[in-house]
């Protein structure tokens, strides 16, 4: 077993342990402006495992002088990804490379705004960084594919369908070219959630402001009747306070992350969407990197992509139980009311074709290829 995929499944592991504390605990909102840095989790256990027998001697390879890497990201250090992916991942690689590199957590927007975090990668004003694509307007186009609505039943069905994809389009690639793309994943799937209103049929968005998470998520509630708002996640408990929205779209496991059960009522079961995330390093890093390092990094990086949607799936099982027992009531559309939302979606996505088309992608393509793919999943 070479030395890289004996660290394989350490992730894996510790995520277990991890989402019950992080997808438990009450004081997520409490965390988004903790000073920068990893906390002490379970993973730093499994450095003492006793090493396996290894193929290459770890005397014949190179990970370079000692570095420390900044990872930015605009969440609580609390939120599910970076207890139960990214902080494992970093006692990874870590450990992979005998100490040579350390990654610390600057979470809470500390180092960029949400919607400059992909920016401020790319310039150098982080060595890492993860966000949401839907909060860069214009840079994924073609990575919206994904974020189609009433898609997926899954994170990983959704996730595994995104890497194929991106592996057989190059449009999808050159997305990233400006950054050295670690890993892709895709959040549990997200429902509607309003404050004072239940919502059981499209009447009833009707004169709604909610909040949308991703552009296309923004035309699907146009087309529903309601008002669409942007704001990255971390502004949705205080605009839900102050009344600036009636509710919102938002992935389960986002309820729990931004501590929303107090200011929410009702929920409406939809599968409406999910939206993409991704993990990039600034170039003039990874190029700093030994051959060697590079290995190690982008090996584990790419395998975080599947923990983090175990991750999500996990947490929609367990926040869901959560905000039953908050008393948010939560009501399942009937298939025929069902079929009507969709209907809809699909109007919002032969738009999104079209005009994804106009721009030079290829949307069809993709298209019928993620119908093919998510089958398989």
């Amino acid at each position: 077993m070479s030395r890289i995929r004996r660290w394989r499944l350490v992730p894996l592991i510790a995520v277990l342990a991890l989402m019950a504390a992080a997808c438990g605990t009450d004081d997520a909102t409490t965390t988004t402006t903790e000073a920068p840095g990893a906390t002490e989790t379970t993973a730093a256990s499994t450095t003492t495992e006793a090493p396996t027998e290894t193929t290459e001697p770890a005397a014949s390879m190179d990970f370079g002088d000692p570095v420390t890497l900044t990872l930015g990201h605009p969440f609580p250090a609390q939120h599910p990804i970076q207890v139960g992916t990214l902080e494992p991942l970093a006692e990874a690689i870590n450990a992979a490379t005998d100490g040579t590199i350390t990654i610390e957590f600057a979470a809470g927007g500390s180092l960029a705004a949400a919607p400059a975090t992909f920016e401020n990668t790319v310039v150098g004003g982080q060595d890492l960084g993860w966000a949401l694509q839907g909060y860069h307007a214009g840079v994924f186009p073609a990575t919206e594919i994904i974020e189609q609505p009433f898609q997926f039943e899954s994170a990983m069905q959704a996730t595994r369908t995104l890497w194929d994809l991106y592996e057989e389009f190059p449009e999808l690639r050159e997305e990233y070219s400006d950054v050295k793309l670690l890993a892709l994943w895709v959040h549990d799937v997200g429902d509607l959630w309003t404050k004072d209103k239940e919502v059981k049929t499209l009447e009833d968005v009707a004169g709604l402001t909610l909040r949308f998470p991703t552009r296309v998520a923004g035309q699907l509630i146009e087309a529903m009747g309601g008002s669409p708002v942007g704001m990255p996640a971390p502004q949705i408990f205080d605009s839900l306070s102050t009344g600036v929205i009636d509710g919102l779209m938002i992935a389960v496991s986002g309820l729990q992350s931004f501590q929303l059960y107090p200011e929410l009522a009702y929920g409406t079961t939809c599968n409406c969407y999910v939206a993409a995330q991704y993990l990039t390093m600034n170039l003039d890093t990874w190029n700093s990197l030994t051959p060697d390092a590079q290995a190690v990094i982008e090996e584990l990086s790419r395998e975080s992509s599947f923990t983090s949607a175990q991750v999500y799936d996990d947490a929609y099982v367990a926040v869901s139980a959560i905000a039953e027992e908050e008393g948010i009531v939560k009501y399942d559309l009937p298939a025929d009311e069902l079929a009507r939302w969709q209907a809809l979606g699909q109007e919002v996505t032969d738009a999104w074709i079209a005009d994804s088309e106009a721009e030079g992608i290829p949307a069809q393509a993709m298209y019928d290829r993620m119908q093919e793919i998510k089958t398989q999943y």
